[in-house]
């Protein structure tokens, strides 16, 4: 009786916990080469058009591509690196994005932004940033990658010209009254969503101009995941939130789902209509489940890691995870 007593208790303190209590999510170690002793892990990727996780390992120098299929790994090298783990992103890689054949990654240690040939990993363009970065995107409408500068509270547009000698330039630069927090490119409505403190902005990706804002309901707000298809954004609150806003219809509020604390990178499969949040301070991963409605609901969770802030899904149903302590990610399968 009193065991009973005991779980209605922390039903009542933490639902979200009571509802996963039994989850059927196992996790896979997948060991990153070098990483013994932590990688700054902040931003997992994946590419549809080549089927691959993208995975920045930090300190390694070394950004990572796995095949979701048979988890065969290969790397290319040539980013700054150290044999000593750097805490938080201070050297190496931590941010990529592809577009047409070509990878965009941000490199700490030289302030730089990279092209990568995608098949040879060659670079083939580099550029120097004005400040150190946070998240990089690629609007391949425009041809530009976009990059988050939080301590310039800045966005900055590189512009990338492809052919026989593929270019990277510094465009310009967009300003900002508070810390970019995240960034997603919507093709379908020409605009880039990014967080400032508790509001969510969009710009339009032809003029580069703030044409909208809205409250995010959040006190701290952290990422952000789009349904293009459907208009549903995403942004997760750090303090243990997640929201689902309406851009067809005036960025309204079609719903949210209290979960654990410590909240920060998210990431969205649009096939099974799965929004994935791990907590950082709780060590969890929790797989909500998006209504054709656009209403949230808890489906499962699993054990992660300490500081396990950064996630990412493929096209064969499998959830990424990123354990920077251990330098190593932690792979589940979602068949909720």
């Amino acid at each position: 009786m009193k065991f009973y007593l005991i779980l209605f208790i922390i039903a009542l303190i933490n639902p979200v916990f009571a509802e996963a209590f039994e989850s059927s999510l196992k996790s896979t170690t997948v060991v990153i080469p070098g990483g013994e002793g932590g990688i700054g892990f902040d931003d997992l990727n994946y590419s549809s058009e080549l089927h691959k996780v993208l995975v920045p390992a930090g300190h390694t120098g070394k950004l990572y591509l796995i095949n979701p299929v048979n988890f065969t790994m290969t790397s290319f090298a040539g980013f700054s690196s150290s044999a000593v783990r750097q805490k938080g992103q201070k050297i190496g890689i931590s941010s990529v994005d592809e577009g047409n054949g070509v990878l965009f990654v941000g490199d700490h240690g030289r302030t730089e932004l990279d092209a990568l040939d995608a098949k040879s990993g060659s670079v083939i363009a580099t550029a120097d940033l004005a400040e150190d970065f946070d998240f990089l995107r690629y609007d391949p409408s425009h041809q530009e990658v976009w990059v988050t500068e939080p301590d310039k509270k800045q966005i900055e547009i590189i512009k990338f010209t492809p052919g026989d000698h593929p270019r990277l330039v510094a465009k310009m630069i967009i300003s900002l009254h508070d810390e970019p927090e995240s960034i997603v490119i919507d093709q379908t409505r020409h605009r880039a969503y990014t967080n400032l403190g508790p509001k969510a902005i969009a710009i339009d990706l032809e003029s580069h101009t703030v044409v909208d804002s809205w409250s995010n309901e959040c006190t701290k707000s952290r990422g952000d995941a789009l349904d293009e298809q459907k208009g549903w954004l995403f942004i997760a609150c750090g303090e243990g939130k997640a929201e689902v806003f309406d851009l067809n219809n005036e960025n309204k509020e079609i719903s949210n789902l209290i979960t654990d604390p410590g909240v920060d990178v998210i990431s969205y499969n649009q096939k099974l209509s799965h929004v994935y949040f791990t907590s950082g301070k709780n060590a969890t991963l929790s797989v909500i489940g998006v209504s054709a409605q656009g209403k949230l609901s808890l489906l499962g969770q699993a054990s992660a890691d300490k500081r396990s802030h950064c996630v990412v899904g493929d096209d064969q149903k499998n959830i990424w995870v990123c354990d920077p302590l251990k330098g190593q990610l932690l792979r589940y399968k979602d068949n909720l």
